[in-house]
């Protein structure tokens, strides 16, 4: 945008309705101009206008002074500003939430694991208590063969 100086008597309500903040373009297509007024009601205050509107003041071409613009610039970055803040508490809450429910699946699924290690160590104590007592058994049966084989070789040693 360039800087011009101008004489300016021109008022916003005059002209077609301009977009908020600062404009870069006319509703012709032109690029804006910043201009700067040399009228007694607004003195040396800037205002943005394309070419073509300085040339043909009967049109209606936009015309926006500059710290209308700047302000709307403001509240349109305070808005973004207050949606971003929003935006952020929301994820915020999201996220807590998620946490919350992570840690309870975690807790249940540690409980759920804590009970099948309980029964699969009960399951192999009763294994194992089961395999001594056949253990026991399985060596008083040999215990048996033997004394009968012992009791036996001796008979057959003693006939002898």
């Amino acid at each position: 945008m360039s800087t011009n100086s101008y004489y300016s008597s021109a008022s916003s309500s005059g002209f077609r309705v301009c977009p908020p903040g600062v404009p870069s373009k006319c509703w012709c297509g032109e690029e804006i101009i910043t201009f700067t007024s040399k009228t007694k009601e607004n003195p040396y205050r800037r205002f943005y206008r394309c070419a073509i509107a300085m040339k043909r003041e009967n049109e209606e071409h936009l015309f926006k002074w500059v710290d209308e613009a700047l302000l709307d610039e403001i509240k349109m970055v305070n808005e973004k500003c207050k949606r971003v803040a929003e935006n952020i508490s929301d994820l915020r809450m999201n996220v807590m939430a998620n946490m919350e429910l992570l840690n309870k699946n975690a807790k249940q699924m540690e409980e759920e694991l804590i009970k099948k290690m309980e029964g699969e160590l009960l399951t192999m104590k009763e294994n194992v208590e089961e395999l001594g007592h056949v253990m026991a058994k399985s060596a008083l049966k040999t215990v048996g063969v033997v004394v009968v084989i012992v009791a036996s070789i001796v008979w057959l040693w003693g006939r002898v």
